[in-house]
């Protein structure tokens, strides 16, 4: 009796173990190579005071490296709304970095036109001084902006 016990444990036991995966099988993004650093933004409004135009909400700023391409690039999310169909405007969040101090900047944007809240993300590299500037304006304002710094986390490193 107590051999047929033995023979059943042992084989659940087996089995277990080819269900449950190894510590060589398991990788994490950071085993593969890939650092990843979260952080969020509460708000961002145009312009900063008075009657908002465009505003961004819940803004997620996620940086990555990539330490065996060399490379790092981030990649912003957030809810996007202009102040209403019809007033002239749309609102548009950009991300900008020069690209070297001899080459022009660099930027990809997206905009929101009908007042209402939209995911929108957008993602770049940055530039040679590990900058991209999260920018929110409206069209056809488009001298004036309200910015936020990102840097690279791992600048210089």
């Amino acid at each position: 009796m107590i051999r047929p016990l033995r023979a059943v444990l042992a084989t659940g036991l087996t089995l277990a173990a080819l269900a449950t995966p190894s510590a060589a099988s398991a990788t994490t993004s950071a085993q593969q190579g890939i650092d990843v650093k979260t952080s969020r933004i509460s708000s961002l409004q145009f312009p900063e005071t008075g009657k908002a135009r465009a505003q961004l909400r819940n803004i997620t700023v996620t940086w990555r490296r990539d330490r065996t391409e060399k490379r790092t690039w981030v990649t912003v999310s957030a809810q996007l709304r202009d102040s209403g169909p019809g007033d002239g405007h749309c609102a548009r969040m950009m991300l900008a970095t020069e690209a070297s101090m001899f080459e022009p900047i660099k930027s990809t944007e997206t905009k929101e036109c009908n007042g209402v809240w939209r995911t929108k993300t957008l993602a770049m590299a940055p530039g040679f001084d590990g900058v991209v500037m999260l920018t929110l304006y409206t069209a056809p304002n488009v001298n004036s902006r309200t910015y936020r710094g990102l840097t690279n986390p791992w600048r210089g490193r």
